[in-house]
Formats: C-alpha cells, sequence, structure tokens
C-alpha cells in the first residue's frame, strides 16, 4: 500500500510549504518543493528505518487555498470534464454552490474541510489511503455533463462526525469507483471506520 504525501501551499506563511505524510505521520515544512520533498524522504526514511533508495512507492498530492477552499489534486493530474473540456476546478468554483455551501458549513462547526478533485472511475481507496483519522474531504469530480458531483468522507475522528451515517472501509468500499459511491451519497458523506493509522511507530 503506497504512501501519500500532501504539500500544502500557503504563502502567507512561513514556511510555504507544509507537507504530512499518510500514514506515516511524517510531517515539516519548507520553501521549496524540492527541500520540502527532501524533508519528507529524510523523515520516511528515518520512520522505515530503510535507506532512501529503498522507499516505498509514494504518491504526491497539492493542495493550496483557492476561491476561499482548500483544494487538493494529485501531482501532474488533470481533470477535465469530457463534455466541454473545461477544467473541472473552473467548473466548481463558476457553478458549484451547494459544495461551497457545504465548505463553508462544515468551517463554521470547526472542520477544515479539503476538496479533492478525482477522476469518476478512480478506485475510492487512492481517496481513503490519503486520509487521516481527523480529516473531512470533500470528493469531486466531473459528471460528464458539464458539472460537478461531490460527496463527502469523514475520518472516524473528525470534529463533525456526529450523526454521520458510518460505513466500514472493507474491500468492496476501497474498490467502489467514486462516481458510484458520489450518487449513492450525493451531498450527505459518510464516517469511515477502520480507518488504517495515520503514524507508523519508529
Amino acid at each position: 500500500m503506497a504512501e501519500h504525501v500532501i504539500f500544502r501551499y500557503a504563502p502567507d506563511h512561513q514556511p510555504v510549504l507544509a507537507f504530512r505524510g499518510v500514514p506515516s505521520g511524517c510531517a515539516g515544512g519548507a520553501n521549496t518543493m524540492a527541500e520540502a520533498r527532501a524533508s519528507y524522504r529524510t523523515c520516511l526514511s528515518a520512520r522505515l528505518h530503510v535507506d532512501r533508495r529503498a522507499l516505498p512507492p509514494v504518491v504526491e498530492h497539492i493542495e493550496g487555498l483557492v476561491g476561499g477552499m482548500w483544494v487538493r489534486t494529485k501531482v501532474g493530474a488533470v481533470h477535465r470534464d469530457t463534455s466541454s473540456d473545461r477544467m473541472l476546478l473552473q467548473i466548481l468554483l463558476t457553478e458549484q454552490t451547494g459544495l461551497r455551501d457545504e465548505v463553508a458549513r462544515l468551517a463554521e462547526l470547526g472542520a477544515e474541510p479539503v476538496v479533492v478533485l478525482a477522476e469518476p472511475d478512480y478506485a475510492l481507496a487512492t481517496l481513503l489511503d490519503q486520509m487521516s483519522v481527523r480529516d473531512s474531504i470533500l470528493v469531486a469530480h466531473s459528471d460528464g455533463n458539464g458539472s460537478v458531483d461531490w460527496s463527502v468522507l469523514f475520518g472516524p475522528e473528525s470534529s463533525v462526525r456526529q450523526s454521520v451515517p458510518s460505513v466500514a472501509a472493507d474491500e468492496t468500499l476501497r474498490t467502489t469507483p467514486v462516481a458510484t459511491f458520489t450518487r449513492a451519497h450525493s451531498g450527505a458523506g459518510c464516517v469511515v471506520q477502520h480507518q488504517r493509522t495515520a503514524h507508523i511507530a519508529s
């Protein structure tokens, strides 16, 4: 199972890049991506007690503040709507008032929601494996008709998990396509139980 690392870009902070690894729990910061990557890999190498050349596969994500929302995407990914050839982020920012309202609602309740861009055919495991137990993420993808479908995933220790239905993170859920999940849980979301730990013992 791959390690995921999320690089958060916040130009008003110092350092401007913060990173955290899942499930390793590696965390730190730097002012350039090269420095952040090097620092992260040094931490991961120490956590796993292996040489840096023997590190497991790592999936990188970048997130930044866009239109008042934290938005995350896999490094190098391009998300487009197939019917209009518009960028998914463009559609999300101009048309998705429901999603933006949910981001605002969760923030008012004390969460730090993050919109994660995905493809409809991604397995849900690609989202679950980048979550910590306290996360609240809004999974968004093109619906193929010029709009965006979305739903919410809460970690089992999310501050806003109360009164939200739970699902077990079993193999059936992990292999479910993102589009199938968002259709079944449109807007409402669910708490993902039995989330794997966000830390590796040192």
